[in-house]
């Protein structure tokens, strides 16, 4: 073989390795697209109704009370809590909050406690 012929045979192996490149990525971007397209989460649509929205509301009361809420675990008597399927925020004891999250009725969003002031 001559130097030209290798030449024409690295042309062809480059041309070949792009060709099967550009099938594989079209192949990938075909598959991720019916797979989003079937199994993608719909978009996520807030409005005044929204849990969010009722435990701003929530949280707002709690602090206007002399209260200072944080998702950090306390124990505490004043406790949001928001039950499953609903958008609503009940104020719940510690102990109730504690039961009714171990049921499964929903879960815990934040924890109410009294300020504690820094120490001289």
């Amino acid at each position: 073989m001559t130097s030209t012929s290798y030449v024409f045979l690295a042309a062809r192996m480059v041309r070949l390795a792009v060709l099967v490149g550009v099938a594989g990525l079209l192949v990938g971007y075909v598959a991720v697209s019916s797979f989003s397209s079937r199994y993608g989460a719909t978009p996520m649509v807030l409005d005044s109704k929204s849990s969010e929205t009722a435990l701003s509301a929530a949280i707002a009361t709690q602090e206007s009370a002399g209260l200072a809420c944080s998702k950090k675990p306390a124990l505490t008597d004043v406790v949001l809590f928001q039950r499953d399927g609903k958008d609503t925020i009940d104020v719940l004891t510690f102990d109730e909050a504690i039961k009714a999250s171990s049921a499964r009725e929903g879960w815990i969003r934040t924890y109410c406690t009294v300020p504690v002031a820094p120490a001289p």
